[in-house]
């Protein structure tokens, strides 16, 4: 033995280096809204895709009845939201990919204001990607349906849109926050993914199933063709408020988390509820 009381020649390990600077915005790492905006391009060129395999003249499904393809557009958005939620970085951002979302989430509490308009502007720059991508990969097979430009049925007017998205943003948030109420990391994006192939399908018919502002933004933009653009972008953020405003009063339970996958708070949940416990136990019970 020497000296130190460690074997002879075994050498003395060197100190971890410490981690690089991070790039943040606002006190967030750049990553999380990277990732808010790879999830929103991810999330349209799904979209694009069914929409030109379904809603296409003359595509594999064009025979199939409209409910059916709405259908299968619904599983596919909402299946591209969950797989995207639950990558890492989904989980690193909360796999919002929805400025409706954000805000809402930011109305009650779990998402700081100041990263409120840095997620927005990286969902609807994700959303522009989106198309961009979807372009190359498909050609015109998505120049065929206008991009996926979401527009309303016949006799659907701006009002009646209007009110339409917001409504259906506004019951995708009410199952959020019921689920968000504590963490549920392995339901949560599935249950989310299943209304909005629930609405999508319902609705798709007769508003164009967006809500999401991130969804319609990109297509608005790529083709130049902005008709009902405001009632697209803010029927969403009117639902949010809605939604938000709806939960107020009736004392609900506020988020435990502002991400679809939050694995990684499991435990602090746990943690905190033994420690809510103990501490209101009633001392002749302790």
């Amino acid at each position: 033995m020497t000296g130190t009381g460690r074997p002879p020649g075994d050498a003395i390990r060197p100190a971890p280096p410490a981690p690089g600077p991070r790039w943040e915005v606002g006190g967030r790492p750049l990553s999380s809204y990277l990732a808010e905006a790879v999830g929103s391009a991810w999330l349209v060129l799904v979209a694009l895709t069914a929409i030109s395999f379904t809603m296409r003249d003359g595509s594999a499904l064009a025979s199939w009845p409209l409910t059916a393809r709405l259908a299968v557009v619904g599983a596919s958005v909402g299946g591209s939201v969950a797989l995207f939620s639950i990558t890492p970085a989904g989980k690193e951002s909360g796999g919002h990919l929805n400025p409706a979302v954000s805000l809402f989430m930011a109305v009650r509490g779990v998402l700081p204001v100041r990263d409120l308009f840095p997620y927005a502007a990286a969902q609807l720059g994700g959303s522009v990607l989106g198309v961009l991508v979807a372009r190359a990969v498909w050609g015109g097979r998505v120049g065929a349906v206008h991009d996926g430009l979401i527009q309303p049925g016949s006799g659907w007017g701006a009002t009646e849109v209007f009110c339409g998205e917001a409504l259906s943003t506004a019951v995708l948030l009410w199952v959020l926050a019921g689920m968000t109420a504590r963490p549920r990391p392995y339901s949560t994006p599935w249950v989310v993914a299943a209304v909005i192939a629930v609405l999508i399908t319902a609705t798709g018919a007769r508003t164009g199933a967006s809500f999401n502002p991130a969804r319609n933004f990109g297509p608005h933009v790529v083709t130049g063709d902005y008709h009902l653009f405001w009632a697209y972008m803010l029927a969403p953020l009117a639902g949010a408020l809605l939604a938000a405003a709806v939960l107020a009063p009736l004392g609900t339970r506020r988020p435990w988390t502002g991400k679809l996958c939050c694995e990684r708070d499991v435990h602090r949940y746990h943690q905190l509820q033994l420690h809510f416990r103990h501490h209101h136990l009633p001392s002749s019970s302790r």
